[in-house]
């Protein structure tokens, strides 16, 4: 994986969850409420998120034949893809993550869910000795 695009993944599944947590959890604490249910309604919201987008790119519990006609509708069209003038990829330099808004959001809800369920576990006392 080449640099740029580890800093992408980096910035956008571990930075950003991290701070919406620090956020979340100083929110909390000044309204007076328990900063582990802070974080365990975070880590609900990201798993519906992360459930949703599921959903939306494999089109539910549609066959994949069912696009296929659509797909090459589209193609024939010069709709299909990023593919810009002699089918080449006008973007190929640019990380997938900074190119998708889907591909961001899937990459930091997958990061918020994993440090949520992380620190649910810690806080509820799942986790001996910490």
């Amino acid at each position: 994986m080449e640099r740029r695009r580890a800093l992408a993944y980096a910035r956008v599944g571990v930075a950003y969850p991290v701070g919406t947590v620090v956020a979340a959890a100083v929110v909390a604490g000044l309204l007076g409420w328990d900063v582990g249910l802070a974080v365990l309604a975070l880590s609900m919201g990201s798993a519906a998120t992360l459930a949703g987008l599921l959903v939306s790119e494999t089109g539910g519990m549609r066959p994949p034949e069912a696009d296929r006609g659509r797909e090459q509708q589209r193609g024939i069209l010069g709709l299909g893809g990023n593919a810009g003038p002699g089918g080449r990829d006008s973007n190929a330099d640019v990380p997938d993550v900074a190119r998708s808004r889907q591909a961001r959001l899937r990459v930091f809800s997958l990061g918020l869910f994993v440090l949520t369920v992380a620190l649910v576990l810690l806080l509820g006392g799942v986790v001996p000795g910490l």
